[in-house]
C-alpha cells in the first residue's frame, strides 16, 4: 500500500487568507483542491510538499456565472461532474463539458476541479511510476535524475500534458485569472503553458488559478 507522506494541512476561509498562506511559505507550499491527481502523485513520491494548503472551502471558487452573450465564469473549483452536466455549458459549449466528461471516471469527476485539470502535471511513463519503481531504473530527468529516459539523447524533459479539457478551452480563447498578494492578472489560457516537461506553467508559485 502507497501512504501519503507527512505533511501540514491549512484549510483558508478566504482568498486572500489563502494567497496569504500561499505567499507565506513559499516553495514549501502546494495548493490542492480536490486532489486526484496531487494525492497519488504524493503517494508516488513525485511531491513531498510539507505544507498543503486546501482550497475546498473557498465558495467563490465554485461558482458558475454570466451568460453566453456576454461572459461566463467558472470557478477554478467547480468538480468536472458538475460542468459536464450544467445545462448552459451542455447547450453553449458541448465541447467543453464533453470533454470534462471524458475525464478518468465518474468518482473522480465528482471530486476533480475545473482548475486541477488545467493544471495537470505532465506525465510520462517513466515519471508516473512508484518511488521504488524510480528508483531501480536510476530516476529521470523530471524527479531525481540528469537524463530524460524517453529520449536519453535529449537535453530536455519531454513529459507532456494530459488535460482533456485545455484544448477546448483555448479554442474558445478562454482566459484564466490568476491571483496573488502582488495582485492578479488574466491571461489566455493558451499563454499559461510553455513547451518544457518540467516547468510546464507560466503561472508564478505564489498565484492561485481562480
Amino acid at each position: 500500500m502507497l501512504r501519503l507522506p507527512p505533511f501540514r494541512y491549512l484549510a483558508p476561509r478566504s482568498l486572500e487568507q489563502a494567497t496569504a498562506m500561499l505567499a507565506q511559505e513559499d516553495e514549501q507550499a502546494m495548493l490542492v483542491a480536490g486532489g486526484t491527481d496531487l494525492y497519488p502523485n504524493m503517494k508516488r513520491r513525485q511531491f513531498t510538499p510539507p505544507v498543503l494548503i486546501g482550497l475546498r472551502a473557498l465558495s467563490m471558487l465554485k461558482e458558475i456565472s454570466g451568460s453566453p452573450e456576454h461572459t461566463m465564469r467558472v470557478g477554478s473549483g467547480v468538480t468536472l461532474a458538475t460542468i459536464s452536466h450544467h445545462p448552459v455549458i451542455q447547450q453553449h459549449y458541448p465541447a467543453l463539458a464533453t470533454a470534462a466528461a471524458a475525464v478518468s471516471t465518474p468518482q473522480l469527476r465528482n471530486v476533480g476541479t475545473i482548475g486541477g485539470n488545467v493544471l495537470l502535471d505532465t506525465r510520462c511513463n517513466y515519471y508516473n511510476q512508484t518511488e521504488f519503481w524510480r528508483h531501480s531504473i536510476g530516476y529521470c530527468m523530471k524527479k531525481e535524475g540528469d537524463v530524460c529516459l524517453v529520449a536519453p539523447g535529449s537535453p530536455r524533459c519531454w513529459a507532456i500534458s494530459s488535460a482533456d479539457t485545455v484544448p477546448v478551452l483555448v479554442s474558445l480563447d478562454a482566459q484564466v485569472r490568476l491571483v496573488s498578494t502582488r495582485g492578479e492578472r488574466v491571461i489566455p489560457v493558451r499563454e499559461l503553458f510553455r513547451d518544457d516537461g518540467m516547468h510546464p506553467y507560466t503561472k508564478a508559485s505564489d498565484e492561485i488559478l481562480t
